[in-house]
C-alpha cells in the first residue's frame, strides 16, 4: 500500500483537530448549569418535586405500573409499512402436503446364521435401527423391510452401486 504525502498530512490535521476538540470539551468548556439539561440528559429515578429533595426515599408502591400487553394476539395495524400506495398481500396461497417421506436406498445385505446387517443410505444398520423417517423391521438375503411412521410395512431390494454391478 502506497502513502502519499497529501494523504498523511490529511489524516495527521484530522488527528489533531479531533484531539484538540476533546481537549476543550471534557477539560476547557465552560459547564452548563445543571438545571438546563435537556430532557435527554435528565436522571430517570431521583426527585420527582420539592418534597422529595430532602433525600426521602420513594415508595415503590407509588410507582405506576406499566400498561398491560397482550402477547397472545398478533398486533394490528391499519396499514403495512412495507406496501406502497394501493399494494396489497391479498396473494392466494397454494395449499401445502406434507412431502412423502424418502425411501431408503440399500446398497449391500450381510446375512448369516448370527449376524444380518446392511448398507442403508450410507450407513451400517440393523434390525430396530432407524433410517430417516423409516425403521429398520427385517433384513432378509435380498432385501430390507422397513416399517414406515404409518405402520405400513416397505420392502425395499439391493440396489447395485455400479453401471457393472448391473449387469451382473
Amino acid at each position: 500500500m502506497i502513502i502519499r504525502r497529501s494523504h498523511l498530512g490529511l489524516a495527521l490535521a484530522a488527528l489533531a483537530a479531533a484531539a484538540l476538540y476533546n481537549v476543550w470539551y471534557f477539560a476547557l468548556r465552560p459547564a452548563a448549569p445543571a438545571g438546563s439539561r435537556p430532557a435527554s440528559e435528565q436522571p430517570l429515578v431521583g426527585p420527582a418535586g420539592p418534597a422529595e429533595s430532602a433525600g426521602a426515599p420513594r415508595d415503590p408502591l407509588a410507582i405506576p405500573a406499566p400498561p398491560v400487553v397482550d402477547l397472545v394476539s398478533a398486533p394490528s395495524w391499519r396499514r403495512d409499512p412495507f406496501l406502497f400506495g394501493d399494494e396489497s398481500r391479498a396473494v392466494a396461497r397454494p395449499s401445502v402436503r406434507a412431502p412423502a417421506p424418502i425411501r431408503p436406498n440399500v446398497r449391500t445385505i450381510l446375512y448369516s446364521a448370527d449376524r444380518r446387517l446392511a448398507i442403508v443410505d450410507g450407513r451400517i444398520v440393523g434390525v430396530g435401527d432407524a433410517v430417516g423417517d423409516y425403521t429398520v423391521a427385517d433384513i432378509e438375503k435380498g432385501a430390507v423391510v422397513f416399517t414406515a411412521p404409518s405402520g405400513d410395512r416397505l420392502r425395499v431390494p439391493v440396489h447395485p452401486t455400479t453401471a457393472g454391478e448391473a449387469a451382473r
